[in-house]
């Protein structure tokens, strides 16, 4: 377990893989950006402004999870801790 649980051998992927992850990401940010669209509302913002910042992050938040997704993981060790 731990840092050195991870396996060498690259992951195989099922043929739907990709466009769930993309779907899942999507979905995240439609609910953060309908939150973050009411939160602000709640607080006293107009509607356009509300709108406008929740359109924002409906599009940030996929990105963010997109340019997270191409950070290459924890080096793996070959050798055995000593």
């Amino acid at each position: 377990m731990g840092r050195h649980a991870g396996s060498s051998q690259p992951v195989a992927r099922e043929p739907g893989a990709a466009a769930l992850v993309w779907l899942e990401r999507g979905l995240l940010g439609l609910v953060a950006g309908a939150v973050i669209a009411l939160v602000l509302r709640w607080a006293g913002l107009t509607a356009g402004t509300s709108l406008v910042v929740g359109i924002v992050v409906l599009v940030l938040v996929p990105v963010a999870a997109w340019v997270a997704s191409t950070v290459p993981g924890p080096a793996q060790d070959d050798e055995p801790p000593a």
